[in-house]
């Protein structure tokens, strides 16, 4: 069924994406503001009339005031089995009588509850995109196969599965039910949108250095990550404690989270307090972006890294582990360097040697090629291509709900 699909994708004749309407459903609002509504916006531009539903966190209104249209649900990021029966009920309503062509779901919560509400409320198209899977190497046990079987669970409602990166996309083909379209959806940034955001000149990056207290000579490393077990912070405390004290450096760490406290406890406990910044959530990422001169990552895996992606867009080199998604985005010794998953010592080495004076035209050569691949594999615009040519190819399909059509020959 898959080369069928394929097939029909490299077909000559054309749907039109005039008037198809496209529901994108996802856990809370923040996802849409931050990973989905530029990438929608390019898929209005071909055609599209997009809609989003969330969770509302305070961010709905914003949403709106992008043009978008926004319905809130209560969708809860644990699982509560009561809570998420009474969401996918919601959902299925909302759902039931509405005319989208297609229903979209992101993230691992939000996937399950609109796609199984979806499939109930018998829409013909319901596709799913993996950010990455919540299922990985070096969760519990348990964790690890129960996250499996709700992805595989929910895939049975579904038409369509997308991935973020290649590597979770064999995955992917392994556990869903061989009638699904899979894909490589990738992930980007918006380009052009993020080249209008005004760069800092010597004077300005001089004063906000000042006034985080940094000297205009430190080497300053930034990390811009949420603080939760898979963004792996304590590896990079660890390298920080392994390292010269008496280099001028700063390690700037951009995010809050459940592991906060315990990450600053232990920088605390290690006694190299002095030498991390923690700047905690921020709008305005991009101008700590401009005064790095690297970007750090830790993390035990990821889809494709947002944060990682808008800085290779404003020149920066990446020092980063080898990890699912990662190491698809960051190209080692070509775009920054890439070190093995708690190789603590490696991370202290490369993060010592490249403050050498003798590795600065390294590093810019690295932010030079990093900025190309973005260009190249990495935008909103390349991503938004291909959903419209999965998005043409199940329009094309005669789909069958086949719960829905055994209800009808019942009646």
């Amino acid at each position: 069924m898959q080369n069928t699909l394929l097939n029909m994708m490299n077909n000559e004749s054309i749907v039109s994406s005039e008037n198809h309407k496209v529901l994108h459903i996802s856990t809370i609002d923040i996802t849409i503001t931050k990973m989905l509504m530029d990438k929608m916006k390019e898929l209005q531009k071909l055609g599209y009339e997009v809609d989003f539903m969330s969770t509302d966190t305070g961010l709905a209104a914003e949403i709106e005031l992008e043009g978008f249209k926004h319905i809130p649900v209560h969708i809860s990021r644990s699982i509560h089995i009561i809570e998420d029966i009474k969401s996918i009920l919601e959902v299925y309503k909302l759902l039931k009588n509405s005319n989208y062509d297609i229903v979209h779901t992101h993230t691992a919560k939000a996937g399950f509850i609109g796609r199984v509400a979806a499939f109930l409320a018998g829409k013909k198209i319901v596709a799913h995109t993996s950010h990455g899977l919540p299922f990985y190497k070096g969760q519990s046990t348990l964790s690890y196969h129960l996250y499996k079987w709700l992805e595989k669970t929910a895939s049975w409602f579904s038409h369509a599965y997308f991935s973020q990166n290649v590597e979770d996309l064999k995955t992917i083909q392994k556990f869903v039910p061989k009638k699904l379209l899979t894909g490589y959806e990738g992930n980007g940034v918006p380009l052009e949108k993020l080249d209008l955001i005004p760069r800092l000149n010597d004077s300005e990056k001089t004063s906000l250095k000042k006034s985080m207290g940094l000297s205009q000579n430190e080497f300053i490393f930034l990390m811009g990550a949420r603080m939760e077990p898979v963004k792996n912070h304590k590896m990079l405390i660890q390298a920080v404690n392994q390292m010269n004290q008496d280099l001028n450096f700063k390690v700037i760490l951009a995010g809050e989270g459940i592991l906060k406290q315990s990450i600053v406890d232990l920088a605390d406990e290690l006694g190299i307090r002095n030498k991390i910044i923690f700047l905690g959530y921020t709008e305005n990422i991009y101008n700590y972006i401009q005064i790095a001169d690297a970007v750090l990552l830790t993390s035990e895996k990821e889809g494709i890294p947002r944060i990682i992606m808008e800085s290779m867009v404003f020149l920066k080199p990446v020092l980063a582990t080898n990890v699912l998604g990662t190491k698809e985005l960051v190209t080692d010794s070509e775009t920054g360097e890439l070190v093995e998953l708690n190789d603590v010592s490696t991370l202290a080495r490369r993060m010592s040697e490249w403050m050498e004076e003798q590795s600065q035209s390294k590093l810019m050569e690295y932010g030079i090629n990093a900025r190309k691949r973005i260009e190249d594999h990495f935008t909103e615009a390349i991503v938004a291509q291909r959903i419209h040519q999965y998005y043409e190819t199940l329009l094309k399909i005669p789909h069958r709900n086949t719960y829905h059509e055994k209800r009808a020959e019942t009646l």
